[in-house]
């Protein structure tokens, strides 16, 4: 993206730079490939106990999809990989037996097992200063068919309905960018996708999630998780260009679906109903309505940025929604490839408008070098 003839497409360069700056490093990427492929073989070595069960290893999440940014300082970013078991459910009587299994596993490698931590729903490894990476076991739900799962909770003591094969076709469908995904023995990590091919979607996700971290960097607990920003995106993206735009539609659009009445917004998964993916609002007291709280006031106050006509204007509202130090680089950026361009006499000033475009814009008239010599 570059200068053109309306303060949108500006707009949308300055979000184009934002996201270069949320993506993971290509040695972060690198890094993680090779700690998911390690694992990966671990659970699978031929003659233990969970090899037996035929596990199936592929990615889940943003990085599946995407979607990762970079977590704010001080700040773990994570890796979810799914340890697909084939196991007919209905014979375990105790779910939280998979949890175990996968736990005991690991604990038999001599680096893993003192980098572990129990969760809800899966297993934690934790690298330190570099990332965790969170195994989630699972089972084939054959009643519901169409790469649904079942996985296990341990406070509820239960399966949970999940699908994160079919979640992840399905938000590549509403990028229009389908994919084949393959399924047997330890999947590849995707490569990492470069920007100028990401769709408006995928980065207005980025975007989102670096405002949630921005928004509620003092009440972390309260945040919405990844997956509902996620899934709202999803669902009301209406395959626009401009990242503005499908910003802008997506908000919009979030905020007219809210309930009235005191009932809270319910976000299902779209490949498998059966999975709630909303339920946390239950378990903590305060953050739906934090979630409402937050993504009004991020609406409203892009409708404002939208009604202004310059970047210096918006510059200090960029700043609260995704940080300081970021966007005032971004837009540092923008005004030294603004200069570069009069400099190199490739500026010009749309005639009738006095917007500055390229200078291969009909219909406009070259802007004179700043050489600040007077005259």
């Amino acid at each position: 993206m570059f200068f053109t003839e309306s303060f949108n497409f500006q707009l949308d360069d300055l979000l184009e730079r934002i996201c270069v700056k949320l993506q993971i490093t290509p040695t972060q990427h690198e890094l993680a490939e090779e700690r998911y492929n390690a694992i990966g073989s671990w659970l699978e070595v031929p003659g233990t106990p969970l090899a037996a069960a035929k596990p199936i290893i592929y990615s889940q999440g943003s990085l599946r999809i995407g979607t990762t940014v970079r977590p704010l300082a001080h700040e773990e970013y994570d890796l979810d990989l799914v340890c697909q078991l084939q196991i007919d459910l209905q014979r375990v009587k105790n779910p939280v037996v998979l949890l175990d299994a996968v736990e005991q596993r690991l604990k038999q490698h001599d680096t893993y097992k003192n980098m572990l931590e129990r969760k809800n729903r899966c297993i934690r490894v934790k690298y330190a200063n570099e990332f965790h990476l969170d195994i989630l076991p699972a089972c084939p739900d054959l009643i519901s068919g169409n790469g649904c799962l079942m996985v296990p909770d341990r406070e509820a003591k239960e399966w949970k309905a999940s699908n994160p094969k079919g979640y992840a076709a399905w938000f590549e469908s509403q990028t229009r960018l389908i994919k084949a995904m393959a399924m047997e023995g330890v999947e590849p990590l995707p490569a990492q996708e470069p920007l100028d091919v990401k769709t408006p979607l995928k980065l207005v996700v980025q975007l989102m999630k670096r405002w949630r971290d921005i928004a509620y960097a003092q009440n972390p607990d309260l945040a919405p998780i990844s997956i509902v920003l996620t899934t709202l995106a999803g669902l009301h993206y209406g395959a626009q260009q401009s990242v503005n735009q499908a910003l802008t539609d997506i908000l919009n659009g979030i905020v007219s679906s809210l309930p009235n009445g005191g009932r809270r917004l319910l976000v299902l998964n779209p490949t498998n109903r059966k999975e709630d993916l909303s339920e946390r609002w239950d378990e903590i007291p305060g953050a739906y309505q934090a979630f409402v709280d937050g993504v009004t006031f991020f609406q409203k106050t892009w409708q404002a940025i939208n009604r202004q006509t310059g970047i210096p204007s918006i510059a200090s509202t960029l700043a609260v929604l995704f940080g300081e130090e970021l966007s005032k680089s971004v837009v540092t950026e923008q005004a030294q490839s603004i200069e570069k361009a009069r400099k190199e006499k490739k500026l010009a000033i749309q005639r009738g408008s006095g917007v500055l475009v390229t200078t291969t814009s009909p219909s406009s008239h070259p802007v004179k070098p700043n050489t600040f010599h007077g005259g």
